[in-house]
């Protein structure tokens, strides 16, 4: 004999009300899926049945037990017909036969060796340079406290910086076509030609602007530390801007800016070697920033120049020579930034009488003792674009 199972769907919206009563939450559409799994399940298969509805108006586990209690009381009569076999016991959850639960596994560890991996030195991903936590504290660390591996692996990533320093965006924009905000005029005026429906939204996005950048980079003795890696930044920089210019002093002047034209950055350090006489001498700010001002300025700096000057601000000539001098160049170029090495350490104040003669015509000052300096310097002239 054939349980007639025609009436079902009209006894399970009877059931999500009883459930919904029981303060379940049966929303239509999981009643519907309900409805709907029936289709393929065999409705006189107790533990398929129960699953099938179980599976789309319980929530979770917690509601197991109220769904359960609902499901017997509810469904009681009909487990107890013809079609369906006699239930006994409060539970009605199908017993799944398989085999059973693995036992624990118990790892051991064992020495094994991975090529690029030295446990007495950094860590290293076979195949790799380096790992993500590697490149973070190259990043943030002090290039005075860098170890060999330090300085090879700080020069890969001050070269992939600088292109993204080569250029900024400018506050101007220009039209889109697929990416950027909407642009609300365009978008209007393209519909006054459809008689006034929006047929595409028009987008702009801000124009990319090669930087005008003025770079004097202080090469004297109590810089040594920092001076190379100002120079592999401005090496890189200057061969990915063909309007950068770079200049570096000590107790003279000199223009870098053939010298890191050359292709290769060893070649360079061999001129810079033969070109500079007082590398890693004593400083004269004030006297090479007169001579900047008065034999190049005129010609590499205008309005639109970013100016920036990397310093510790130790001024062993005239303080007031580079008071005036300094005042001459901010009156000339945009924005001047200084950039000093000291100014990354923990209680650092511009005491120093050339540092404190400087800073008042210094638009922004920030350090350059770590790599994440020249994001700062990267975030500072996008703010200038």
């Amino acid at each position: 004999m054939t349980a007639d199972t025609s009436g079902i769907p009209a006894r399970l919206v009877e059931f999500c009300r009883l459930l919904r009563e029981r303060e379940l939450v049966v929303t239509p559409g999981a009643a519907l899926d309900a409805a709907r799994s029936l289709e393929y399940v065999d409705v006189t298969d107790v533990p398929a049945f129960h699953a099938a509805l179980r599976a789309n108006l319980a929530n979770s586990v917690d509601d197991y037990p109220v769904f359960d209690a609902a499901f017997l009381e509810f469904w009681g009569e009909l487990l107890r017909g013809p079609a369906w076999p006699s239930h006994t016991g409060p539970a009605v959850t199908p017993d799944i036969e398989g085999p059973g639960r693995p036992p624990e596994v118990e790892y051991v560890p064992m020495p094994v060796d991975i090529e690029g991996f030295d446990p007495e030195a950094d860590t290293r991903l076979p195949g790799g340079e380096g790992s993500a936590s590697d490149v973070d504290l190259v990043t943030h660390k002090d290039f005075a406290d860098y170890t060999g591996a330090d300085i090879a692996r700080a020069r890969r990533i001050i070269r992939q910086a600088a292109p993204s320093l080569a250029t900024v965006p400018s506050r101007r924009t220009q039209p889109s076509w697929r990416r950027g905000q909407v642009d609300v005029r365009r978008t209007i005026r393209e519909a006054r030609r459809h008689g006034g429906d929006i047929v595409r939204l028009a987008r702009k996005r801000r124009k990319l602007r090669k930087l005008r950048v003025v770079a004097l980079c202080d090469v004297s003795g109590s810089m040594d530390t920092y001076s190379a890696y100002m120079l592999q930044f401005l090496y890189a920089l200057q061969n990915e801007v063909g309007g950068v210019r770079s200049y570096a002093f000590s107790t003279r002047l000199y223009d870098l800016t053939p010298l890191l034209r050359r292709k290769k950055f060893a070649d360079m350090l061999r001129g810079l070697e033969q070109t500079i006489e007082t590398w890693s001498g004593g400083t004269s700010i004030g006297a090479c920033l007169a001579e900047f001002n008065a034999g190049y300025a005129p010609s590499v700096v205008s309005p639109r120049t970013v100016v920036i000057i990397i310093s510790d601000g130790w001024e062993r000539g005239d303080v007031e020579t580079l008071r005036r001098e300094m005042l001459a160049l901010s009156r000339r170029a945009y924005r001047i930034i200084w950039m000093n090495p000291l100014k990354g350490h923990t209680g650092y104040q511009p005491l120093a009488s050339g540092m404190a003669a400087a800073l008042p015509f210094v638009d922004h000052f920030l350090p350059a003792n770590t790599i994440e300096s020249f994001e700062r310097l990267k975030r500072t002239l996008v703010g200038l674009g």
